[in-house]
């Protein structure tokens, strides 16, 4: 039982932060032991669970762990936290993409230092929320994870983010290591005309396999049903803004079962 995830898509704005932010809460629910790493150069999901701080701090941090010189234990960097603990990211990321890029084993380190070490010492599941570009460490997260979860927008730019990092990304880390691509979630949807030719064409592709129940577009015709995918709701920005979880925030909220249904698929196929 358990395993790595990361959280990824090459391009911005898809709402990549708060599922993976919110897949942790709800592996955590579960009964897991579950850890969030923050590889976004951005810091998002460390401010989103309340540790903004943590983005500037001193060592150690993340670049003590992804370098040529003495790397320093995970755990040391690791920030405990109701529900789940943390690996937060910092302010020198991009100089730390840089040292990745230009190691021999660089693109190991995550795996090797962060994923595996936790793994086997203290934690059931690690989430990791990759930079939203291709580079050295979103290559260094998918190769630490060898899972992928893949948000999308109901929008021809996100497919097409999506499509670019299938073939520019996916495809040549799968010919070298084991990479599977757990799911795909339409995210932040709110009802436009867009939405179910999108699902309906995800559905007739060679990705049909990867949504789940609840993404497909049965979900428009279930008269129970808010509609297919994680839905848009105030609550998830009001909720990162509180440096909480959904289910911190808004406890009875709707699209907690979404949620937890995809930390189901993370259970099963991890």
């Amino acid at each position: 039982m358990g395993g790595a995830v990361a959280v990824s898509l090459q391009k911005g704005g898809v709402g990549k932060t708060t599922v993976a932010i919110n897949l942790a809460d709800a592996l955590a629910v579960r009964g897991h032991d579950v850890l969030l790493v923050d590889l976004d150069q951005q810091g998002n999901a460390t401010e989103g669970v309340g540790l903004k701080e943590e983005y500037e701090r001193a060592s150690p941090h993340v670049g003590d762990v992804l370098t040529d010189d003495d790397p320093v234990d995970a755990s040391e960097v690791v920030v405990e936290r109701d529900g789940f603990d943390v690996f937060p990211a910092h302010v020198d990321l991009d100089e730390i993409a840089d040292r990745v890029r230009n190691s021999t084993f660089g693109m190991l380190w995550v795996r090797r230092r962060i994923v595996e070490p936790l793994l086997e010492e203290t934690y059931d599941y690690v989430v990791v929320d990759s930079p939203p570009s291709l580079g050295p460490l979103s290559d260094a997260a998918l190769i630490g994870a060898g899972n992928v979860i893949v948000p999308l927008l109901m929008s021809e730019p996100s497919v097409s983010g999506f499509e670019r990092m299938w073939d520019q990304q996916i495809v040549p880390i799968r010919n070298e290591v084991d990479l599977e691509l757990l799911a795909i979630v339409p995210n932040d949807l709110t009802g436009n005309n867009e939405e179910r030719r999108i699902i309906e064409d995800l559905e007739n592709s060679p990705f049909a396999e990867h949504l789940p129940e609840f993404c497909r577009s049965a979900e428009f015709d279930d008269p129970d049903s808010p509609g297919p995918g994680i839905r848009h709701r105030i609550a998830f920005s009001r909720a990162w803004r509180d440096g909480q979880t959904l289910r911190e925030y808004d406890p009875d909220n709707d699209m907690l079962d979404r949620l937890d249904k995809l930390a189901e698929t993370v259970e099963e196929n991890a």
